[in-house]
């Protein structure tokens, strides 16, 4: 009854080395404590062979029995439930023997030597199923390393994923700031070559308008300085003819002469209003822009729209136009060369009204054609937005708008000059000229200009 005791022992004493290696519960390590204290008292007890004597034995099986149960319904335990198979064969003779010497002394003499060898093979079981059982802790064991090799190598590359990832993201955020500098760099190479071409159109443009201006302005002064002389005859012609005795013929001749100097008078004026053109050619080919003060932009606009509304109303072929002012009145006064800029207004304001012309030809009557023209604050800008109803402008062509000698008009009507120098002169108050349109409904022209000037 020793071998049971120290089975139980022994299975105690294993769960409990295996349970510090697996942190075990408190309370599961203090009964397997007292188990092995109850099993080394009661193999003590059993071998003193006090009475009673199989009360202690029914104890030891007891024991025993309740290991094996606590082995096989505590979670904990569950690998080693083989563990709890590994005695039972021995524990079975055991049982065998001590209810048979129990019962039946007589009995159990005459199969006792079947009884040993019943005994001999459930040795031979247990210490099978031990290894058994050791070589499966081996192998749990084994794939335990192995699991932790696995993760600790899953670890080390999630680190190193991780260390890769960084470092591509560096490096991207990196070609990224190389990639934002040669774009600025290639943007400062792009308005460099653009200066650069409209430096060289204004170049030209200057030259032919120098050269045409001066062409001009010497006829001019022909006119004018003889038109002033002429005045000057006729007032002389005057004088003598206030000597002569009144009578019709005279007072014919003085009509005459009164007529004769009222065209004079409009022909001077004239001349020098084409003088002053003139000169303001000249100024804007040397690449004058004059000088810049603070202007009201809405009283500007009102007078330059209205100025081209009834210009084209004087011209052989008017049209009916509605032109409507949606103007910011909160408006500041800007920096602007107010000669100069007139002539934007004038441009843009004269370049819709010959588009819609264009497409009341077309569409008849149906069409009402209207332009607006409307200012906004844009707090550190000013927005101006010249809008028609007109045809348009097919996309191939937009770009080529402000190109100088390039017109959409038939034949001599247009010279292609007057939306390249409204692009010049909003570019010389450092403003910016964009173009939208649809094909069919509406052309906007929409200028940026910064309240002050540098």
């Amino acid at each position: 009854m020793t071998f049971i005791n120290l089975i139980s022992l022994f299975l105690l004493y294993y769960l409990k080395k295996s349970s510090e290696l697996e942190g075990l519960k408190e309370d599961l390590k203090k009964y397997l404590n007292y188990g092995m204290i109850l099993s080394g008292v009661l193999a003590v007890v059993t071998n003193t062979e006090l009475p009673p004597v199989f009360l202690y034995q029914f104890f030891s099986f007891v024991l025993v029995g309740g290991i094996i149960y606590f082995i096989v319904n505590t979670p904990a335990f569950d690998k080693h439930k083989n563990l709890a198979i590994t005695p039972l064969p021995i524990i079975g003779v055991s049982l065998l023997r001590f209810l048979l010497k129990l019962y039946d002394q007589d009995f159990y003499d005459s199969i006792e030597s079947y009884i040993d060898a019943a005994g001999v093979f459930a040795f031979i079981w247990a210490v099978t199923m031990w290894f058994n059982h050791r070589k499966q802790i081996k192998e749990r064991k084994l794939e335990q390393l192995i699991a932790k090799e696995k993760e600790r190598q899953f670890h080390i590359a999630q680190e190193k994923k991780n260390e890769l990832e960084r470092l591509v993201s560096e490096r991207t955020f990196e070609i990224y700031q190389q990639k934002e500098e040669l774009q600025e760099a290639l943007d400062s190479l792009r308005s460099t070559q653009e200066q650069l071409i409209q430096q060289e159109k204004l170049a030209s443009l200057g030259q032919l308008t120098a050269g045409i201006a001066h062409e001009i302005k010497n006829p001019l002064n022909f006119i004018n300085n003889f038109s002033e002389l002429s005045q000057d005859f006729l007032d002389e012609i005057e004088e003598e003819l206030q000597k002569l005795p009144n009578s019709p013929e005279v007072d014919n001749i003085q009509d005459l002469l009164s007529d004769v100097k009222s065209n004079l008078g409009k022909i001077r004026h004239h001349g020098s209003r084409a003088d002053g053109i003139v000169k303001s050619m000249l100024m804007h080919s040397r690449g004058g822009t004059g000088t810049k003060d603070p202007t009201d932009l809405n009283a500007l606009i009102k007078e330059y729209s209205n100025l081209a509304f009834h210009g084209m109303r004087a011209n052989p072929n008017p049209i009916n136009v509605d032109v409507q002012l949606e103007l910011d009145e909160s408006l500041p006064k800007v920096d602007l060369n107010s000669e100069d800029f007139s002539r934007v207004i004038l441009n843009l304001v004269k370049n819709a009204f010959d588009a819609m012309r264009d497409k009341i030809a077309k569409e008849g009557s149906e069409y009402k054609a209207k332009v607006i023209v409307r200012t906004k604050d844009l707090k550190d800008k000013v927005l101006i937005e010249v809008e028609d109803n007109g045809p348009g402008v097919p996309d191939d062509i937009r770009d080529k708008l402000l190109m100088p000698f390039f017109t959409t008009k038939k034949g001599t009507e247009g010279t292609g000059l007057g939306l390249s120098i409204t692009h010049d002169i909003i570019q010389s108050h450092e403003g910016s000229l964009e173009i939208s349109s649809k094909i069919g409904e509406f052309t906007t022209f929409s200028i940026q200009l910064p309240k002050v000037t540098s």
